[in-house]
């Protein structure tokens, strides 16, 4: 299926470069939150998630943020859905929600949403569904070895420099017809740096069936904000970087997909 929009948005290493997300270690104690909703209905309906997460190794805790302790850092991530109907239509929603506090590994994720929606408005009933997830780091200096597992990598620098990293994507629907499948993840909580965080929101928009096309309007779009200092000056801001898109289609829609990845570390 051709694709209409790819983002890609990535840090690597280089000796004296900048070098991007630590990550964090989970607290002790950890949590696992699932939730599976299925509707298949002739009505009018709404169904919302919000998940606001902040975790950090600062020995004073949250509380006392800012100012970020020595050797520190902090993570915080978002994700909200809200999806609802403003009159009678049938219905088809399906929605798995997984929130895992455990330290991940590439492939696993601390956030995943995975959401299935087709919708058939009557007498002008439309639907609207909204996707949003977020994540953003910042750490002051460490040493490389207290977060790598690798042993070359204080080779490349002895110290794990500064950085504030964010990254937010997302997108909306408001339709007679529908036919859309979202998906958002992040990662962002590990026992190393040896895995990038991540952040992911895809979405894809077709017909309801052959010759009966999605109706209304759709629109995606994903921010990024890195700044970074270096391992030759571990406190020092040594890059920025900005990044916005927006995609938006009106009208009758066959395909409208849009894929948005973010990814950071020093190990990638």
């Amino acid at each position: 299926m051709k694709k209409l929009a790819v983002v890609l948005i990535a840090m690597a290493l280089f000796v004296g470069f900048a070098m991007a997300d630590r990550a964090i270690d989970p607290v002790p104690e950890t949590q696992g939150i699932v939730t599976s909703t299925t509707i298949d209905a002739v009505g009018n309906f709404a169904s919302a998630s919000e998940l606001q997460w902040r975790i950090t190794d600062d020995p004073f805790g949250l509380p006392t943020i800012p100012p970020l302790d020595v050797e520190a850092a902090i993570y915080e991530s978002v994700y909200t859905e809200d999806t609802a109907s403003n009159g009678v239509g049938l219905i088809l929603y399906d929605k798995e929600l997984d929130v895992e506090t455990s330290a991940q590994i590439s492939g696993q994720w601390n956030i995943e949403a995975v959401k299935e929606l087709a919708f058939v408005g009557i007498d002008g009933a439309r639907v609207t569904s909204s996707d949003v997830i977020f994540v953003d780091g910042a750490a002051n200096p460490d040493t490389t070895t207290d977060f790598v597992i690798c042993p070359f990598a204080a080779d490349v620098t002895e110290t794990f420099p500064a950085f504030c990293n964010r990254a937010e994507a997302g997108s909306t629907i408001d339709m007679t017809v529908a036919n859309v499948r979202t998906t958002s993840t992040d990662r962002f909580v590990e026992s190393s740096a040896d895995h990038p965080v991540e952040l992911n929101h895809d979405i894809l928009v077709t017909e309801l069936i052959e010759d009966l096309p999605s109706m209304g309007t759709a629109s995606a779009y994903m921010e990024v904000l890195i700044q970074e200092a270096s391992g030759d000056s571990p406190d020092v801001l040594m890059e920025r970087i900005e990044f916005t898109e927006e995609t938006t289609i009106t009208g009758d829609i066959t395909t409208f997909e849009k894929l948005m990845h973010y990814e950071s570390g020093m190990v990638r």
